[in-house]
């Protein structure tokens, strides 16, 4: 019976202990995060703007299907951003990183952003793995996962990520090298 006591502590301790790491923020862990703000995404029943005719101010935000699809006709790379109202690392996404104007260019330029609300989308947030939020996924054109972002990032970090997926220079080297290569 004590046997049995203590490895339910220890259990309920590891459990207990990967539940604080995975809630605790990016930063605290000494990972750069990029930070994001997003703008409200397009209606399911409208179609997806292209970068060229999206409002130079805001974040061109499309619904999944059409997002996806609009990737592959246009090329370009996929920035899938989940979120929910309730979620305050989401708010502070919304507010400090998508307004900040080098993000918004970066990603109408170079991506075709979609937008996912967990919480009308619970399907497909559970499809693509999502534990936490934010979780921001970045695929190339045809869909094919690159890597995710759990949590927040600021537009410095967002930025850079951005610059790295866009440059494919994730096929030859890590974040780290790249984030080197570019200091130098």
């Amino acid at each position: 019976m004590r046997k049995e006591s203590i490895l339910v502590g220890i259990l309920v301790v590891m459990v207990l202990g990967g539940i604080y790491l995975y809630n605790r923020s990016a930063s605290d862990l000494g990972i750069q995060v990029p930070q994001l703000n997003i703008e409200p995404r397009v209606a399911e029943h409208q179609t997806p703007q292209s970068s060229s005719t999206a409002a130079s101010n805001d974040i061109s935000w499309n619904d999944y299907t059409p997002g996806m699809a609009l990737a592959g006709e246009e090329g370009k790379n996929i920035f899938l951003y989940f979120h929910a109202s309730w979620c305050g690392y989401c708010t502070k996404l919304k507010k400090e990183t998508f307004t900040d104007d080098r993000i918004k260019a970066y990603l109408n330029d170079h991506f075709v952003s979609i937008g996912v609300d967990t919480e009308k989308r619970e399907k497909l947030a559970r499809q693509w793995g999502v534990r936490g939020l934010p979780t921001l996924w970045f695929l190339e054109p045809d869909g094919t996962k690159i890597n995710s972002l759990p949590g927040f990032a600021n537009a410095d970090q967002l930025l850079s990520i951005l610059q790295y997926i866009h440059t494919q220079s994730y096929k030859n080297m890590s974040y780290q090298e790249y984030v080197q290569q570019k200091k130098s």
